[in-house]
């Protein structure tokens, strides 16, 4: 039986061959890291390399104590009024947003026993949404309090000051800039994915013929985003990938943290926690939007939407899935990487060197959050509120932009004036989305052609941005 969501003329399964780029694309990256490291240490002097290690480790301890920070002031809420003193806001949303997490895990609960589907999959979105806001939140006074918790305002005062212009071409930096395309390439897939699945839902309704020109188009975006858009064979093998990738993660770091607190005089050396980093900066967003897409796809079973080619990243509806099981494992792993990858990637917090693409763990962590509600956005909000999912997606990237270009999160100049143009490019997109999904008779009669014309149009208000940031600079 030949799955109902390849094309009809295609030779090959592209879900497979997704599949394997997918997986092959991370061996790779875990591979050439290995490799170029194993390379380096062999070609560097001694000395330098001693003096490579010992600063690294010093920067690794420095995040480490990062983020052990962030963890004690995620867990730190005070419960009388006078105790939340001089922060009542900051504190009144946390206990607002864990009452929503409370809640909404019970009635996920008590929908998935009674096969609520609807109820399951509200509640599903505001168990996402209330995390995340909780963690902003939480993060967001752990930066107004973080000269008081590290004792170290020395350091964070040169690294406010800090400003380059200009960038070098070291490895380093290439990797950066890499990783820099890749996430805009990333987040400029939601709102296109958004309007290809809907232009060609309602032609589909008209022709009642198959998808073949969207899944062509969601399979080229898979490839180049890495965010897989499995059929239901392949999702169990990915589902249980990454919640077995993330349930190492959370064992390692256990163990680690155990064994030194044990054993303080002999601890693990974990210097090579730095190099991690590039690493998760890339392969965040695809864990957790795959993530993200599981909850989308499951809580839409048993829904009108579940028949829609936009009901998500993944195609969940395999006989084999018990959903109760799979959605719960699936809320457990998206709150463990979630917090772990976020985290992580926003506590390293050393002045770079002259030349080197750097960012403000600030400006990361805040970047990282609303990429992260871009796709909640996309993925959880119901196609029939889809009008009020493009508006939300529009104000949410024009945060972005804004956020940008006022705090200048990168360390140099021309990084942030080329961020801030991209972000401009994926809320232009946006716009276009937004008014192309207004009306349904508006994307019965628009083809590509009618796209692209509108493409043109809209690129007035990029060259006005463009004017501006030169004006700026």
């Amino acid at each position: 039986m030949s799955d109902p969501h390849l094309g009809s003329g295609s030779s090959a399964n592209p879900n497979l061959v997704l599949t394997l780029v997918y997986f092959l694309t991370i061996a790779a990256i875990l591979i050439g890291t290995a490799v170029y490291f194993i390379v380096m240490a062999r070609i560097t002097d001694p000395e330098v390399r001693l003096m490579e290690l010992i600063t690294t480790q010093r920067e690794v301890q420095h995040l480490i104590d990062n983020l052990s920070s962030q963890f004690s002031n995620f867990w730190r809420l005070p419960l009388r009024w006078r105790s939340m003193k001089p922060y009542y806001t900051h504190q009144t949303l946390s206990w607002i947003f864990i009452l929503a997490l409370v809640a909404s895990v019970v009635v996920l609960i008590v929908a998935l026993a009674l096969d609520l589907a609807q109820v399951a999959r509200i509640s599903t979105l505001t168990y996402v949404v209330s995390l995340n806001a909780l963690f902003m939140v939480r993060q967001h006074l752990y930066y107004i309090r973080r000269t008081y918790l590290t004792y170290d305002a020395e350091h964070y005062l040169v690294l406010d000051t800090t400003k380059f212009y200009y960038f070098d071409w070291s490895v380093f930096n290439v990797v950066q800039l890499g990783i820099l395309v890749i996430e805009f390439l990333q987040l400029l897939s939601f709102p296109i994915r958004d309007l290809l699945d809907a232009l060609y839902l309602s032609k589909n309704q008209q022709l009642n013929g198959n998808s073949d020109g969207s899944n062509t188009a969601s399979f080229i975006i898979g490839i180049i985003t890495m965010f897989a858009n499995l059929s239901s064979k392949f999702y169990v093998i990915q589902f249980w990938f990454l919640v077995s990738v993330i349930g190492c993660i959370v064992l390692v770091m256990t163990v680690i943290h155990t064994y030194n607190v044990m054993r303080p005089h002999r601890p693990i050396a974990i210097y090579w926690v730095k190099y991690l980093l590039p690493l998760a900066n890339l392969l965040y967003l695809p864990m957790l939007v795959m993530l993200i897409g599981s909850a989308a796809c499951l809580s839409k079973i048993g829904t009108e939407d579940a028949s829609d080619s936009s009901s998500g990243l993944l195609r969940c509806d395999s006989p084999s899935v018990v959903k109760p099981l799979y959605l719960a494992l699936t809320v457990v792993a998206y709150t463990a990487g979630y917090v772990i990858l976020t985290a992580f990637v926003t506590s390293f917090d050393r002045i770079p060197i002259k030349g080197e693409i750097h960012y403000k763990s600030q400006g990361v962590a805040f970047l990282k959050n609303m990429s992260m509600l871009l796709s909640i956005d996309f993925l959880l909000v119901a196609n029939s509120y889809r009008h009020i999912r493009s508006i939300l997606s529009l104000v949410i990237v024009l945060s972005m932009v804004c956020f940008n270009i006022n705090t200048q999160p990168c360390f140099v100049e021309q990084i942030n004036y080329w961020r801030t143009y991209g972000f401009c490019c994926i809320l232009w997109v946006a716009l276009i989305v937004t008014m192309l999904t207004n009306e349904d008779s508006t994307l019965s009669d628009t083809g590509t052609g009618g796209i692209v014309s509108a493409l043109a149009v809209e690129r007035n208000a990029l060259a006005m941005v463009n004017t501006y940031l030169v004006n700026a600079e």
